[in-house]
């Protein structure tokens, strides 16, 4: 059984021993097939059922047999986190090749390269930073997105009016 670290507790949820697993950057979890998880103990990984799992906006909610409390489940808080490599996704359609592209917007031009891509939210945002060193954020999907062009590793971008303009004024 080979295990993969997927990420930490990082905090707990509610009052009957929920928390939130936070998954390192490019891991993608099978939610609906997964059934456990290790907790690093003591140097040890030790094997929690999971009773539910569902995402949230930092990663997944979920509840391990046997944790009950906020008082046991804050005992788990920061325990790094590994799975079943059954159950980790690969992740062929990160976004993350698109980090370094240059975001060229219809109206305003090269506003910058992408330096962060986020895709822990349904709709996937990038961070892009300006020249003047602002950092924007613009969402990442097809109703933005005119041309993406590998050779020249830009990304023509019809970005909402007055978004990018938003980030500029400060």
């Amino acid at each position: 059984m080979e295990t993969e670290e997927i990420g930490y507790i990082s905090k707990t949820h509610g009052l009957k021993g929920h928390v939130i697993l936070r998954l390192n950057e490019l891991i993608n979890i099978d939610e609906e097939g997964i059934k456990s998880i290790f907790l690093d103990i003591n140097g040890s990984q030790v094997p929690y059922f999971i009773e539910e799992c569902r995402p949230n906006n930092t990663g997944y909610i979920i509840k391990l047999e046997t944790i009950d409390t906020v008082d046991t489940s804050k005992k788990l808080i920061g325990k790094k986190a590994f799975a079943l490599t059954d159950f980790i996704l690969e992740n062929d359609e990160s976004l993350n090749e698109f980090i370094g592209y240059a975001i060229i917007d219809t109206k305003l031009g090269n506003i910058g390269n992408i330096s962060e891509v986020d895709e822990k939210t349904d709709n996937a945002i990038v961070k892009v930073i300006h020249p003047s060193g602002v950092e924007i954020i613009l969402p990442f999907n097809d109703d933005f997105i005119v041309e993406i062009d590998d050779d020249l590793k830009t990304i023509e971008f019809n970005a909402p009016e007055g978004l990018i303009e938003m980030y500029l004024q400060s």
